[in-house]
């Protein structure tokens, strides 16, 4: 099969993202913050000023394809309690290196809300990548611990925050192309969700900035939202 050279757009990850060659905008880390120091060197199409310009590498010696066993859902997904909001998030980051290992995209869908912008460009990195013949490699979440805010008894919506660590990765996002490392992320994520009637969904979510000690102090998840429209998460990432 001939390879077919073409510009593209490198694009860089960090926690809940991907380095993809695609042609759209990614979510990472300073997106979910809304701070996009990237910016200035990204667009909606690719073009020549943004090549990747990556050294080239023989597929037999790229990082192997581990196997990564589908995670079991916990039954708090369905319970209509403080518990089960917060299950609901770590089963997400526990599951996100299945996810994006094997493209198998069905273990955040019933998770999230289809509106949840930031949530649905997770799921078009892990498909994308999934059918470039691309895999994660390591990347596991710890969720160290979970706090939940609820609205109403039973609680109908709420915010769950998590303080998580994630282990270095390595993407490998083109077979004929080095594959990229990722380093160890800290922080803590925020999540909106809400009870469908059946089940807990995430309607958006958002890295708190480092300086902060609480959701309170993170801007509001919806920020999370306006920094991944303007990031030009219209699509896969």
């Amino acid at each position: 099969m001939v390879r077919v050279n073409r510009p593209v757009q490198r694009l860089i990850i960090a926690v809940l993202a991907l380095i993809l060659v695609v042609s759209v905008g990614a979510v990472g880390i300073s997106s979910l913050t809304g701070n996009n120091p990237g910016d200035d060197q990204r667009s909606d199409e690719p073009t020549a000023a943004n090549p990747d310009d990556r050294p080239t590498a023989d597929p037999a010696d790229q990082p192997q394809k581990p196997e990564v066993p589908r995670p079991e859902e916990p039954a708090g997904l369905t319970e209509q309690t403080s518990d089960g909001a917060q299950a609901t998030l770590t089963y997400l980051l526990e599951s996100y290196t299945y996810m994006m290992t094997t493209g198998d995209t069905s273990v955040w869908e019933d998770s999230v809300d289809p509106n949840c912008q930031v949530c649905t460009t997770f799921l078009s990195n892990a498909q994308i990548l999934n059918e470039q013949g691309g895999y994660l490699v390591d990347g596991e979440f710890d969720v160290r611990s979970t706090g939940f805010s609820g609205t109403g008894e039973p609680p109908a919506t709420g915010q769950v925050v998590a303080d998580f660590s994630q282990e270095a990765s390595v993407i490998v996002d083109d077979p004929n192309l080095q594959a990229s490392p990722v380093d160890a992320v800290t922080g803590q994520l925020i999540a909106q969700v809400a009870w469908d009637g059946s089940r807990w969904r995430v309607t958006d979510m958002s890295i708190a900035p480092p300086a902060s000690s609480g959701a309170s102090d993170a801007g509001g998840a919806s920020d999370a939202g306006g920094a991944v429209g303007a990031g030009g998460a219209g699509g896969a990432g």
